[in-house]
C-alpha cells in the first residue's frame, strides 16, 4: 500500500493564470436580463410551538427565473399548516396533483371578489421593485413552475 502524501502533486493552474491575479466579478444587473419564467418554492416550514396534534407547515416562496437560470425572490410569500386529528398512525400521503392544486389556489389573489385569479401584476410590480423589468401580460406567457422540496416530497409520500 503506498502512502497517501506519495500520490498528491502540485502544480501551476492551467491556463497561464498567476496566484496574483485577482478574481475579476461583473456587477449583477438584473435587468440586463430576461424573464423566463416564475416559480413557487415549497419546503417544509416551523411547526407552531402552540398545536399540539400532529401538524405540518409548508412554506411557499414565489420567484421569477432570469435568462442566466438565477431566482430573484418576489416577497410574496404564502404557506398552509396541515393539522391530523384521531388516534393512530400519522399520514400525510397525498398526491402531487392534489399538493401542487393547493399551492396554486394559495398564491391567487386575496381579493374574495375575483376567485381564481394569479395576481401576474402583483408579481411583475414585485419584480420592477426588485430591478427586474417585465409586465403582468410577459409573466402570464410564461411558464410557473411549482417545486416541492425533497423533505416535503418524503413527508407526503409523493
Amino acid at each position: 500500500m503506498t502512502d497517501m502524501r506519495e500520490e498528491i502533486r502540485y502544480g501551476p493552474a492551467p491556463g497561464g493564470t498567476r496566484p496574483s491575479d485577482a478574481a475579476k466579478r461583473l456587477p449583477f444587473d438584473p435587468a440586463a436580463l430576461n424573464v423566463t419564467g416564475t416559480v413557487a418554492i415549497c419546503e417544509i416550514d416551523h411547526v407552531p410551538t402552540d398545536n399540539t396534534r400532529p401538524s405540518v407547515s409548508v412554506s411557499i416562496k414565489q420567484y421569477v427565473r432570469l435568462s442566466d437560470d438565477s431566482l430573484i425572490r418576489l416577497d410574496m410569500d404564502r404557506g398552509f399548516t396541515t393539522v391530523r386529528y384521531g388516534a393512530g398512525p400519522v399520514s400525510w400521503k397525498r398526491t402531487t396533483d392534489d399538493l401542487i392544486e393547493e399551492v396554486l389556489a394559495l398564491v391567487q389573489v386575496d381579493d374574495i371578489d375575483t376567485p381564481g385569479v394569479h395576481p401576474w401584476d402583483e408579481l411583475a410590480q414585485a419584480a420592477r421593485r426588485r430591478g427586474v423589468h417585465v409586465d403582468a401580460a410577459t409573466l402570464r406567457g410564461l411558464p410557473y413552475q411549482v417545486v416541492l422540496s425533497d423533505e416535503l416530497v418524503s413527508l407526503f409520500e409523493l
